[in-house]
Protein backbone atom coordinates (compact mmCIF):
# COMPACT_ATOMS: atom_id res chain seq x y z
CA UNK A 1 0.00 0.00 0.00
CA UNK A 2 0.77 3.62 -0.74
CA UNK A 3 2.23 5.00 2.71
CA UNK A 4 -0.49 7.75 3.04
CA UNK A 5 -3.16 5.08 2.82
CA UNK A 6 -1.14 3.07 5.66
CA UNK A 7 -0.89 6.04 7.74
CA UNK A 8 -4.42 7.30 7.24
CA UNK A 9 -5.72 4.02 7.95
CA UNK A 10 -4.26 3.56 11.66
CA UNK A 11 -4.98 7.09 12.43
CA UNK A 12 -1.75 9.46 12.02
CA UNK A 13 -3.24 11.83 8.98
CA UNK A 14 -4.78 14.81 11.56
CA UNK A 15 -3.58 17.51 8.94
CA UNK A 16 -1.43 17.77 5.56
CA UNK A 17 0.18 20.27 3.49
CA UNK A 18 -2.29 18.51 0.42
CA UNK A 19 -3.57 15.21 0.75
CA UNK A 20 -3.57 14.06 -3.32
CA UNK A 21 0.20 15.82 -3.87
CA UNK A 22 1.41 13.93 -0.57
CA UNK A 23 0.12 10.56 -1.71
CA UNK A 24 1.86 10.91 -5.13
CA UNK A 25 5.01 11.82 -3.53
CA UNK A 26 4.49 8.76 -1.55
CA UNK A 27 4.78 6.49 -4.72
CA UNK A 28 8.23 6.70 -4.90
CA UNK A 29 10.90 6.42 -2.20
CA UNK A 30 11.11 9.74 -0.01
CA UNK A 31 13.23 11.00 3.14
CA UNK A 32 11.15 11.94 5.58
CA UNK A 33 11.75 13.67 9.09
CA UNK A 34 10.51 14.40 12.11
CA UNK A 35 12.32 16.02 15.23
CA UNK A 36 13.05 15.17 18.85
CA UNK A 37 13.95 17.88 21.44
CA UNK A 38 16.20 16.08 24.22
CA UNK A 39 14.51 17.78 27.60
CA UNK A 40 14.68 14.63 28.91
CA UNK A 41 16.87 11.07 29.20
CA UNK A 42 13.89 9.53 28.41
CA UNK A 43 11.35 9.47 25.71
CA UNK A 44 7.51 9.10 26.46
CA UNK A 45 4.21 7.14 25.73
CA UNK A 46 2.79 10.26 23.95
CA UNK A 47 6.60 10.10 21.57
CA UNK A 48 5.28 6.71 20.47
CA UNK A 49 2.75 8.49 17.81
CA UNK A 50 5.36 10.24 15.80
CA UNK A 51 7.92 7.22 16.26
CA UNK A 52 5.41 5.03 14.91
CA UNK A 53 4.99 6.82 12.32
CA UNK A 54 8.55 7.23 11.27
CA UNK A 55 8.12 3.26 11.56
CA UNK A 56 5.26 2.60 9.37
CA UNK A 57 7.20 4.85 6.90
CA UNK A 58 10.07 2.97 6.85
CA UNK A 59 8.37 -0.27 6.65
CA UNK A 60 7.04 1.06 3.15
CA UNK A 61 10.04 2.01 1.55
CA UNK A 62 10.92 5.34 3.13
CA UNK A 63 14.00 6.68 4.53
CA UNK A 64 12.99 8.27 8.05
CA UNK A 65 15.66 10.98 9.92
CA UNK A 66 15.17 11.46 13.47
CA UNK A 67 16.51 14.69 14.60
CA UNK A 68 18.06 15.23 17.41
CA UNK A 69 17.44 19.11 18.95
CA UNK A 70 20.69 19.30 20.78
CA UNK A 71 20.47 22.71 19.06
CA UNK A 72 16.95 23.48 19.45
CA UNK A 73 17.13 22.41 23.27
CA UNK A 74 19.25 25.25 24.15
CA UNK A 75 16.51 27.48 23.79
CA UNK A 76 13.50 25.75 24.70
CA UNK A 77 9.91 24.99 22.24
CA UNK A 78 7.68 27.35 23.55
CA UNK A 79 4.74 25.43 21.92
CA UNK A 80 2.37 24.57 24.60
CA UNK A 81 3.80 25.94 27.37
CA UNK A 82 2.69 28.89 29.85
CA UNK A 83 6.22 29.94 30.55
CA UNK A 84 9.89 29.58 29.40
CA UNK A 85 11.49 26.61 29.64
CA UNK A 86 14.78 25.71 31.66
CA UNK A 87 17.45 26.44 29.69
CA UNK A 88 19.62 23.22 29.91
CA UNK A 89 23.09 23.24 29.72
CA UNK A 90 25.57 21.25 26.95
CA UNK A 91 26.17 17.88 29.28
CA UNK A 92 22.63 17.52 30.22
CA UNK A 93 21.57 17.87 27.02
CA UNK A 94 23.79 14.93 25.57
CA UNK A 95 23.15 13.00 28.82
CA UNK A 96 19.25 13.27 27.26
CA UNK A 97 20.58 12.45 23.81
CA UNK A 98 22.56 9.32 24.76
CA UNK A 99 19.23 7.92 26.58
CA UNK A 100 16.45 8.83 23.72
CA UNK A 101 18.80 7.25 20.97
CA UNK A 102 18.70 4.11 22.84
CA UNK A 103 15.02 4.04 22.77
CA UNK A 104 14.17 5.14 19.56
CA UNK A 105 16.79 2.31 17.80
CA UNK A 106 13.87 0.23 19.50
CA UNK A 107 11.48 1.13 16.60
CA UNK A 108 13.92 2.18 13.33
CA UNK A 109 16.29 0.02 11.58
CA UNK A 110 19.48 2.20 11.42
CA UNK A 111 21.63 0.24 9.85
CA UNK A 112 23.17 0.76 6.15
CA UNK A 113 21.47 4.17 5.97
CA UNK A 114 17.95 2.58 5.69
CA UNK A 115 17.30 5.15 8.86
CA UNK A 116 19.46 8.40 10.04
CA UNK A 117 20.23 9.66 13.20
CA UNK A 118 21.17 13.77 13.12
CA UNK A 119 21.67 16.13 15.71
CA UNK A 120 21.01 19.74 14.80
CA UNK A 121 23.41 20.80 16.98
CA UNK A 122 26.21 19.94 14.28
CA UNK A 123 24.95 22.83 12.22
CA UNK A 124 23.23 25.82 14.18
CA UNK A 125 26.07 26.43 16.47
CA UNK A 126 27.94 26.98 13.25
CA UNK A 127 25.38 29.78 11.96
CA UNK A 128 26.68 33.29 11.91
CA UNK A 129 24.24 35.21 13.27
CA UNK A 130 24.59 38.23 10.67
CA UNK A 131 24.35 36.12 8.00
CA UNK A 132 21.41 34.18 9.62
CA UNK A 133 19.44 37.03 9.85
CA UNK A 134 20.06 38.47 6.38
CA UNK A 135 19.14 34.68 4.86
CA UNK A 136 16.41 33.08 7.24
CA UNK A 137 15.04 36.57 9.09
CA UNK A 138 14.42 38.25 6.63
CA UNK A 139 11.93 35.89 4.72
CA UNK A 140 9.49 35.99 8.07
CA UNK A 141 6.80 38.52 8.86
CA UNK A 142 6.41 39.22 12.52
CA UNK A 143 3.14 39.75 12.01
CA UNK A 144 2.53 36.54 10.55
CA UNK A 145 4.41 34.79 13.08
CA UNK A 146 2.33 36.34 15.90
CA UNK A 147 -0.42 35.03 14.67
CA UNK A 148 0.25 31.49 15.44
CA UNK A 149 -1.03 29.82 18.48
CA UNK A 150 2.17 29.16 20.25
CA UNK A 151 2.48 32.62 20.33
CA UNK A 152 -0.51 34.38 20.08
CA UNK A 153 -2.02 32.40 23.79
CA UNK A 154 1.28 33.56 25.15
CA UNK A 155 1.13 36.97 24.78
CA UNK A 156 -2.99 36.79 25.33
CA UNK A 157 -2.24 35.24 28.70
CA UNK A 158 -0.04 38.28 29.42
CA UNK A 159 2.71 35.70 29.67
CA UNK A 160 6.58 36.55 29.45
CA UNK A 161 7.60 35.53 25.63
CA UNK A 162 11.49 35.71 25.29
CA UNK A 163 13.42 36.71 21.90
CA UNK A 164 15.20 33.33 22.41
CA UNK A 165 12.00 31.52 22.34
CA UNK A 166 11.00 33.66 19.28
CA UNK A 167 13.52 32.50 17.27
CA UNK A 168 12.42 28.92 17.83
CA UNK A 169 10.05 28.74 14.79
CA UNK A 170 13.12 29.74 12.15
CA UNK A 171 15.40 27.59 13.75
CA UNK A 172 13.30 25.12 13.22
CA UNK A 173 12.51 26.35 9.59
CA UNK A 174 16.17 26.26 8.96
CA UNK A 175 16.31 22.22 10.25
CA UNK A 176 14.02 21.65 7.28
CA UNK A 177 15.84 23.68 4.77
CA UNK A 178 19.19 22.22 5.48
CA UNK A 179 17.96 18.48 5.88
CA UNK A 180 16.39 19.29 1.81
CA UNK A 181 19.49 20.84 0.92
CA UNK A 182 21.95 18.13 2.32
CA UNK A 183 20.01 14.91 2.31
CA UNK A 184 17.09 15.77 -0.08
CA UNK A 185 14.26 15.31 2.56
CA UNK A 186 10.93 16.44 1.43
CA UNK A 187 8.61 15.33 3.99
CA UNK A 188 8.33 16.81 7.87
CA UNK A 189 5.97 14.88 10.80
CA UNK A 190 5.27 16.11 13.95
CA UNK A 191 2.36 16.48 16.31
CA UNK A 192 -0.63 18.63 15.10
CA UNK A 193 0.44 21.14 17.89
CA UNK A 194 3.56 21.85 15.64
CA UNK A 195 1.79 22.72 12.62
CA UNK A 196 2.95 26.22 12.50
CA UNK A 197 6.64 25.59 12.79
CA UNK A 198 6.59 22.74 10.23
CA UNK A 199 4.44 24.85 8.17
CA UNK A 200 7.43 27.98 8.11
CA UNK A 201 10.00 25.26 7.20
CA UNK A 202 8.36 24.38 4.24
CA UNK A 203 7.34 28.03 3.25
CA UNK A 204 10.99 29.03 3.77
CA UNK A 205 12.13 26.02 1.47
CA UNK A 206 9.74 27.11 -1.40
CA UNK A 207 11.04 30.37 -0.62
CA UNK A 208 14.89 30.17 -1.31
CA UNK A 209 14.77 26.66 -3.45
CA UNK A 210 11.46 26.48 -5.42
CA UNK A 211 10.78 23.78 -4.42
CA UNK A 212 8.27 21.70 -2.92
CA UNK A 213 7.37 20.05 0.19
CA UNK A 214 4.94 18.81 2.49
CA UNK A 215 3.78 18.38 6.01
CA UNK A 216 2.02 15.63 7.83
CA UNK A 217 0.83 16.09 11.32
CA UNK A 218 -0.57 13.67 13.56
CA UNK A 219 -3.69 14.17 16.03
CA UNK A 220 -2.56 15.31 19.89
CA UNK A 221 -3.89 12.63 21.66
CA UNK A 222 -5.89 13.05 24.96
CA UNK A 223 -7.49 9.73 27.19
CA UNK A 224 -11.22 9.82 27.52
CA UNK A 225 -10.44 11.79 31.04
CA UNK A 226 -9.33 14.65 29.02
CA UNK A 227 -5.93 13.90 30.59
CA UNK A 228 -3.06 14.42 27.91
CA UNK A 229 -1.71 10.34 26.71
CA UNK A 230 1.55 9.21 28.38
CA UNK A 231 0.30 10.68 31.64
CA UNK A 232 -1.32 9.43 35.02
CA UNK A 233 -1.61 10.71 38.15
CA UNK A 234 2.01 9.83 38.96
CA UNK A 235 3.04 11.32 36.50
CA UNK A 236 4.63 10.48 32.55
CA UNK A 237 4.67 7.06 31.10
CA UNK A 238 8.04 6.84 30.20
CA UNK A 239 9.60 4.34 27.87
CA UNK A 240 12.71 3.77 29.70
CA UNK A 241 12.25 1.09 32.12
CA UNK A 242 14.17 2.47 34.93
CA UNK A 243 11.70 5.56 35.34
CA UNK A 244 8.41 3.57 34.63
CA UNK A 245 8.95 -0.24 34.69
CA UNK A 246 7.46 -2.68 32.57
CA UNK A 247 4.91 -3.65 34.87
CA UNK A 248 3.58 -0.10 35.44
CA UNK A 249 3.91 0.72 31.44
CA UNK A 250 1.84 -2.73 31.06
CA UNK A 251 -0.50 -1.61 33.52
CA UNK A 252 -1.64 1.62 32.12
CA UNK A 253 -1.90 0.21 28.48
CA UNK A 254 -4.23 -2.77 29.92
CA UNK A 255 -6.05 -0.60 32.01
CA UNK A 256 -6.72 1.95 29.50
CA UNK A 257 -10.63 2.37 28.61
CA UNK A 258 -12.16 0.08 25.97
CA UNK A 259 -13.48 2.95 23.70
CA UNK A 260 -9.62 3.61 23.43
CA UNK A 261 -8.74 0.26 22.31
CA UNK A 262 -9.35 0.69 18.48
CA UNK A 263 -7.17 3.83 18.50
CA UNK A 264 -4.47 2.46 20.98
CA UNK A 265 -4.09 -0.52 18.89
CA UNK A 266 -3.96 1.15 15.31
CA UNK A 267 -1.48 3.51 16.67
CA UNK A 268 0.83 1.82 18.92
CA UNK A 269 0.82 -1.42 17.68
CA UNK A 270 2.01 -3.30 13.90
CA UNK A 271 -1.03 -5.96 14.77
CA UNK A 272 -3.12 -5.84 11.07
CA UNK A 273 -6.13 -4.08 11.30
CA UNK A 274 -8.39 -7.57 10.18
CA UNK A 275 -7.02 -8.76 13.22
CA UNK A 276 -7.53 -5.55 15.30
CA UNK A 277 -11.56 -5.63 14.14
CA UNK A 278 -11.41 -8.99 15.42
CA UNK A 279 -9.60 -8.11 19.08
CA UNK A 280 -12.32 -5.12 19.12
CA UNK A 281 -15.32 -7.44 18.39
CA UNK A 282 -14.07 -10.26 21.00
CA UNK A 283 -13.49 -9.93 24.94
CA UNK A 284 -12.64 -6.64 25.81
CA UNK A 285 -9.93 -7.79 28.85
CA UNK A 286 -8.42 -10.10 25.89
CA UNK A 287 -7.82 -7.62 23.48
CA UNK A 288 -6.78 -5.09 26.36
CA UNK A 289 -4.53 -7.72 27.26
CA UNK A 290 -2.88 -7.84 23.77
CA UNK A 291 -2.52 -4.62 22.89
CA UNK A 292 -0.59 -4.24 26.44
CA UNK A 293 1.62 -6.62 25.39
CA UNK A 294 2.10 -5.70 22.29
CA UNK A 295 3.17 -2.05 22.94
CA UNK A 296 5.06 -3.30 26.47
CA UNK A 297 7.13 -6.06 24.14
Amino acid sequence: MNAFDVLQSRGFVYQTTDDAALRELLEQPVVCYCGFDPTAESLTAGHLVPIMQLAWLQRCGHTPIVLCGGGTALIGDPTGKSESRPILDRAAIDLNLAGQRAQLERFLDFSDGRALLLNNADWLGDLNLVEFLREIGSRFSVNQMLTAEIYRTRLEQSQNLSFLEFCYQLLQAYDFLHLYRTHGCRLQCAGSDQWANCLAGRDLIRRLEGAEVHVSVAPLLVTSSGAKMGKTEAGAVWLDPARTSPYEFYQYWVNAPDDEQDRNFRLFTFVPLEEVAELIEGNGRAAARRLAFEVTR
